[in-house]
């Protein structure tokens, strides 16, 4: 799965968790997870939750503290795939 791809999947669980962000058009790998989508501590939880059920990577508590855009988290997960992919051989 590429950037893009990953991006796509993402936007769909941003406007699930957040019913306030009516179209996802316009998150961009440069959106900030809280300012921008308007995610609240809660629904960070549950984005956590969501990745973890649709890409199969856990994010830690501390991990997540970290990340500010779009774009980290796709780095997070992706780096995460890789480490597990890596691990499985």
């Amino acid at each position: 799965m590429d950037r893009e791809e990953m991006r796509d999947q993402l936007r769909e669980i941003f406007v699930t968790i957040n019913e306030d962000l009516t179209s996802s058009e316009n998150v961009t790998e440069e959106t900030f997870i809280q300012d921008g989508l308007g995610l609240d501590s809660l629904q960070i939880a549950e984005l956590l939750f969501e990745i973890e059920e649709k890409f199969g990577v856990k994010i830690s508590d501390e991990q997540a503290r970290q990340l500010a855009t779009v774009g980290q988290l796709i780095d997070t997960i992706q780096e995460g795939r890789k480490r597990d992919q890596e691990r499985l051989r």
